[in-house]
């Protein structure tokens, strides 16, 4: 929840909500995000992507445009099953000339859209959650490729242990076999992404070249990422 939902729904005012919210994150018993709260607990499963693509939408059309201008046009470009990569394939235009790949129907449909002549569609068993695919078949057809670069999406990323995660083990299996096809991965990831904790881990923050997040991300945040070897893009 936001703090001015939180101040309504209480009958309280926003700074009392911050200072009560302050002294709960120190307790453990949240976590602040940028503007509000959500619960301290490990994710386990994802939200269905419909409500996903409602999030945060204005920072992942940024995150998508800084995406596409990293590009110069001509590379093979795996785009991940999430709502970041989602928004990416929505505006592919950008880049028309650009092969690009993915586990996702909804991302493969969104490129048709966009008149993207070289795509394609890695297939297996149908995950609802990212209305992507998983499986032997899906790790088989990625591990006979290679992709010049992975924009990679998460549930979560834990800054002080230095890793990325998923809600889904099914799929954190898939978007390993990615990382190691790919020749540069870049996490592309709204703020967040950099409170919550996941259950399966897929990389370290060391494994990744880039990230591509928001200017909005606490200090403490940024000065941790700051600290790590790769090329941090805010937006």
């Amino acid at each position: 929840m936001n703090v001015r939902d939180l101040g309504a729904f209480l009958e309280v005012s926003e700074a009392t909500v911050r200072r009560d919210l302050s002294a709960l994150e120190r307790k453990g018993l949240l976590a602040r995000t940028h503007g509000g709260v959500i619960a301290n607990a490990i994710v386990g499963h994802d939200v269905p992507e419909n409500a996903r693509l409602k999030m945060n939408e204005e920072e992942k059309r940024r995150i998508a445009f800084a995406a596409l201008d990293m590009l110069d046009g001509e590379e093979t470009v795996l785009l991940d099953a999430g709502t970041t990569a989602l928004t990416i394939a929505l505006n592919a235009s950008a880049k028309p000339n650009c092969t690009y790949v993915t586990t996702c129907l909804g991302i493969a449909r969104a490129l048709k859209e966009q008149g993207i002549k070289q795509h394609y569609l890695i297939g297996g068993a149908h995950h609802e959650t990212n209305d992507s695919y998983t499986g032997s078949l899906t790790i088989a057809a990625i591990r006979s490729l290679a992709f010049d670069v992975a924009f990679l999406c998460v549930s979560s990323i834990d800054v002080h242990r230095g890793v990325i995660s998923l809600g889904s083990e099914t799929y954190a299996l898939v978007q390993k076999e990615i990382i190691n096809a790919s020749r540069k991965n870049v996490l592309v990831a709204d703020h967040s992404k950099f409170k919550a904790a996941a259950f399966a881990c897929t990389a370290t923050l060391d494994e990744l070249d880039a990230i591509i997040t928001v200017t909005e991300l606490d200090l403490t945040v940024k000065e941790a990422l700051l600290q790590r070897n790769l090329e941090l893009k805010l937006v």
